[in-house]
């Protein structure tokens, strides 16, 4: 499956989680946190795809998900990177 496809399938996951989702510029990591009870994503936009993909699925891992559907191939790359 193309990287950018799944990069949309992980951004509809977060929007359902109501994630807020930053693509930036800059030289930092990508990560989350949660500011005066928003919860915000920032994504590096200097970053190809697959690392993107990579930082969702390492978010999700560490959040609970188990009350919204996931395509089962989320769910299987969420459980590779664990």
């Amino acid at each position: 499956m193309k990287p950018k496809i799944i990069y949309h399938d992980l951004k509809e996951a977060f929007e359902r989680l109501e994630y807020k989702i930053i693509l930036d510029n800059g030289n930092f990591k990508s990560g989350y946190c949660i500011l005066e009870d928003e919860k915000i994503i920032v994504i590096n936009k200097n970053k190809p795809f697959e690392s993107r993909i990579n930082s969702l699925c390492l978010i999700l891992s560490s959040i609970n998900i188990s009350d919204i559907y996931l395509k089962p191939y989320i769910r299987e790359l969420i459980e590779n990177r664990k």
